[in-house]
């Protein structure tokens, strides 16, 4: 357990988010604020983006997922950024696309070390960052 305390610290840091762990899972959440403008109105959302990871396995790969809210406009930059990252996305990946034309919700599960599926997801969110 104590390596997964350290690997669930390196993640807090990496992905600059809350970290609790309960029901056998380090769970992360992450605030991400949305400017939407419909017509001539502008509506500021504030959502909580979800990543966990549980599970380690004896190769230190564990079962990680997110949940992450962006704009429509955002999702090229991101899904770029994932597809070129150092670190290539695992055979074990999966993800899904719930697109309307104010929101995307990105859901994503992978089977890898959790500082691997940190260091993507952070670069990939920082790269829509204002």
């Amino acid at each position: 357990m104590n390596e997964e305390l350290l690997i669930a610290d390196e993640v807090k840091r990496t992905l600059k988010a809350r970290c609790e762990y309960r029901e056998g899972k380090f769970r992360f959440t992450k605030t991400k604020k949305l400017d939407i403008f419909l017509g001539s109105s502008l509506f500021v959302f504030k959502l909580d983006m979800e990543i966990s990871f549980g599970h380690f396995q004896q190769d230190g790969a564990a079962d990680n997922k997110a949940r992450i809210y962006i704009l429509p406009e955002e999702i090229l930059a991101f899904e770029d950024t994932l597809r070129k990252f150092p670190i290539p996305l695992p055979i074990a990946f999966r993800q899904c696309i719930h697109m309307n034309q104010n929101l995307v919700e990105i859901t994503m599960e992978s089977l890898e070390p959790p500082r691997h599926f940190a260091l993507r997801l952070a670069a990939a969110l920082k790269e829509i960052e204002p």
